[in-house]
């Protein structure tokens, strides 16, 4: 299994963001359109927000698709409330996002974090890069999912 939590993934302290806004959102609209659905509203990531997040109404269902600004990682979701995702796994978008991101499964990004405490630093049990500024605001957000550090809303 590939490392998820590789070292910036929350948008602190890590490599310069490989991800493309302009890209991300060509590739929503075509695919959302040959699923004949719609985009209702694209969100670059903010300051305290680190993905972008397009809405979208396909296959009859309203949901989310969202991409982490550093790294190609894709998730999708039927709620997103800042500090609460609730990842879903979706086939049709999967197998249409994969050739372009690597899409994050629903039991991927709600594993729970492994966390020890040693002399008032964290420790992170899950295989990890995670930088000390990502450690402290893991600890700071209490953070409790591999996701939950993937699509942060920390500010």
């Amino acid at each position: 299994m590939k490392v998820i939590l590789l070292n910036g993934v929350s948008g602190f302290n890590g490599p310069d963001p490989v991800t493309d806004g302009e890209y991300f959102k060509k590739v929503c609209y075509s695919l959302i359109h040959r699923l004949n659905g719609n985009v209702l509203s694209f969100s670059e990531p903010e300051a305290a927000r680190h993905y972008y997040e397009v809405k979208v109404n396909v296959l009859e269902e309203n949901m989310s698709i969202l991409l982490n600004n550093v790294y190609p990682f894709i998730a999708f979701a039927s709620s997103v409330d800042h500090g609460y995702i609730k990842f879903i796994d979706n086939e049709p978008l999967l197998n249409g996002f994969s050739p372009y991101y690597r899409v994050l499964r629903s039991n991927e990004l709600n594993e729970p974090l492994v966390i020890k405490e040693n002399k008032g630093r964290i420790i992170v049990g899950n295989k990890n890069e995670l930088n000390e500024a990502e450690l402290n605001n893991i600890k700071y957000w209490k953070s409790k999912t591999v996701g939950d550090i993937v699509f942060n809303y920390w500010d």
